[in-house]
């Protein structure tokens, strides 16, 4: 239950919007009050429940009835300077039926985690490699074919392998799309990297109706190193691929409904 508001309280609420966000500078010039005292009242708004503080100067407005915010896309990205990636990128892209119960925002150089509504948002620092985003739906968001290679670089923050393959054939990459992932994987991946994913992308292409163009995967099997696939006691070798891989047929091919 929300505290009672004093008469200066009131007066900031009932200017702005609930469910809309405002940095500090727009809301001292629309209630005509010093930033000094309004940073005061702000910070007892914020304890009282009506409003609700994103970052430093930036601020939801809750509304009256304690209703939450659903857009939590956009109140990541007013939190953290990025784009939304990983299964945040492929729920947007409808290569994921369920929206993720944490969003995904890459950043350059900001690794941190906040719970907003009882809703976490995950910021992953990529360094160099934070690049490739686009304007969709009202969101920066990665790419696709940058997503994608977001996905196979951390697994984690994408639910694993067998749901980056699932979503696959969903993103649709065309093959100009194709070319800047590969792009990206030789850019930013060692070669046992790339044979990772062409190991991966092979598999795909053999056991689901997924079309994986063939001169991808001839050249992403680059390199002599053996490289391992997940994590046991008992690894497959392959040959071709130099790969060792921990993680069972069954597992990453789960997810998919398109199988052969």
């Amino acid at each position: 239950m929300k505290n009672n508001m004093s008469h200066d309280e009131q007066k900031i609420y009932f200017s702005l919007e609930p469910l809309h966000i405002y940095d500090l500078d727009f809301i001292s010039n629309e209630v005509k009050i010093k930033k000094e005292t309004l940073l005061v009242l702000l910070s007892r708004l914020q304890k009282k429940g009506w409003i609700t503080r994103l970052k430093r100067g930036r601020y939801l407005i809750n509304t009256p009835k304690g209703a939450e915010s659903s857009d939590y896309f956009t109140l990541s990205l007013n939190i953290f300077n990025g784009y939304l990636g990983f299964s945040s990128a492929l729920y947007i892209y409808g290569a994921m039926d369920e929206m993720p119960s944490t969003v995904y925002v890459c950043t350059v150089d900001r690794t941190a985690t906040r719970i907003v509504q009882k809703t976490e948002i995950k910021a992953v620092a990529l360094g160099d490699r934070a690049t490739g985003m686009t304007y969709l739906k009202n969101y920066f968001v990665s790419s696709k074919p940058k997503t994608l290679y977001d996905c196979f670089y951390m697994p984690e923050f994408a639910g694993g392998y067998s749901n980056i393959l699932a979503a696959v054939e969903r993103l649709g990459l065309n093959e100009d799309e194709w070319k800047t992932f590969f792009f990206y994987v030789k850019r930013f991946g060692n070669p046992s990297f790339c044979r990772k994913v062409g190991f991966l992308l092979e598999l795909l292409s053999i056991k689901t109706t997924a079309a994986i163009p063939p001169w991808l995967l001839n050249d992403l099997n680059v390199g002599k190193q053996i490289a391992k696939i997940g994590k046991g006691n008992e690894g497959k070798f392959n040959k071709k691929w130099k790969i060792v891989n921990y993680i069972s047929e069954e597992d990453l091919m789960g997810k998919i409904p398109w199988k052969k």
